[in-house]
């Protein structure tokens, strides 16, 4: 019998556009004869079904269009005229959502509480990897090398920007990178030299999060990934790769706009970095275990060939195209990715599910004559 899926992608995020490009990839490459796909996509807050299988439906969203759905005791219910119809039970969901409450572990929660497997890490997982600062102090944790930084409010520099600025300067040397906490793909990500600079570049990221991270830049450094997924036991490791770009960083346009297709910046496969490669392979086989993860999830890293470190920049719990492209070097293609991400998500659920309730005798003591402290 097929596995009923439920592709789940959108949500209030910057990155929804992305994760509209992802869930189509993912609808055109899962095995038909294994499973059963629906796709959901969130907006503003709802979730919505039907005629979701084509780009067209995206590049101006209508919810007139398509039809209202709502999820209780793990199973889809679409709405329509104040009265509710069954529409979808899922197996597993498989989460394509980039940013927002889709990768922030909220999502998650709502799956979990509905009793429905799915394709990424846990809910407590899921909100440290979105939240780089909390991240950084993770990685610290484990003694792996992270650049100097410093974390800022909005409400810090906005009151007292001076200050703030002169507290910076007193900790980072110049050049500093500056990036919103909660934000992926680049969004909010601008790169100082001075004073002025910094400033604005306080203010262009306190319009997209609350917590901003300012970090020392390295100035001769290589970008490079590696993504993990669990299957059953086992932890398999993704080639590495170098992605390219003319910038200081690696930009939204670098992933996505380049020759008009995402990660079209190019990039070296693997990555030219000699055995600092190994490292690499080894801190994320290490983090993707020690963190409990599940799914696809993707290292960036920043290496210095010069001085011979690895630097661990932060991780993305559902990264763009499931960083399919990756384990192609280990004779995984995409269909089959989406098949063992689907097939584990399923086995990791029914391991870790825990006790639903605990009979004990204390509420009948209570009515038998307990009283309740006020």
């Amino acid at each position: 019998m097929k596995k009923k899926v439920a592709l789940i992608f959108g949500g209030r995020s910057l990155e929804s556009d992305i994760s509209v490009i992802t869930a189509m990839q993912v609808l055109s490459n899962i095995d038909r004869s294994a499973y059963s796909v629906e796709p959901i996509f969130m907006y503003e807050g709802d979730f919505f079904v039907k005629g979701l299988d084509k780009l067209d439906a995206f590049s101006s969203f209508n919810p007139l269009d398509h039809q209202r759905a709502i999820l209780y005791k793990g199973e889809f219910y679409t709405i329509k005229r104040n009265s509710f119809s069954k529409y979808f039970k899922p197996d597993a969901a498989f989460i394509c959502c980039h940013g927002g409450e889709g990768e922030s572990g909220v999502l998650q929660a709502v799956l979990e509480y509905n009793g429905i497997a799915y394709t990424s890490p846990s809910v407590l997982a899921s909100a440290c990897g979105m939240d780089k600062a909390l991240s950084k102090q993770l990685f610290e944790g484990m003694l792996l090398n992270t650049l100097p930084h410093e974390v800022v409010s909005r409400e810090e520099f906005e009151e007292d920007a001076e200050r703030t600025l002169q507290r910076l300067e007193s900790f980072l040397t110049y050049p500093l990178i500056v990036k919103p906490s909660n934000q992926g793909s680049s969004i909010g990500i601008t790169v100082a030299e001075d004073r002025e600079q910094l400033k604005f570049a306080l203010d262009v990221a306190c319009k997209f999060d609350t917590k901003i991270i300012v970090e020392h830049k390295l100035t001769d450094f290589v970008e490079v990934n590696c993504a993990a997924f669990r299957d059953g036991e086992r932890i398999i490791l993704s080639d590495t790769e170098q992605p390219l770009t003319l910038n200081d960083f690696l930009t939204f346009d670098d992933k996505y706009m380049t020759n008009g297709k995402m990660g079209g910046g190019g990039h070296i496969i693997p990555a030219d970095i000699g055995n600092l490669e190994l490292i690499v392979k080894a801190h994320t086989e290490r983090i993707y275990r020690e963190l409990d993860l599940n799914g696809v999830v993707r290292m960036d890293y920043l290496v210095d060939k010069a001085r011979n470190k690895v630097y661990i920049n932060e991780i993305n719990t559902v990264p763009g195209s499931m960083a399919f492209y990756l384990f192609e070097g280990q004779n995984i293609d995409f269909k089959t990715l989406i098949s063992r991400l689907i097939d584990n998500a399923v086995n990791y659920q029914a391991l870790h599910r825990t006790p639903s309730s605990f009979k004990t005798e204390v509420l009948s003591k209570f009515k038998s004559g307990g009283k309740i402290a006020k």
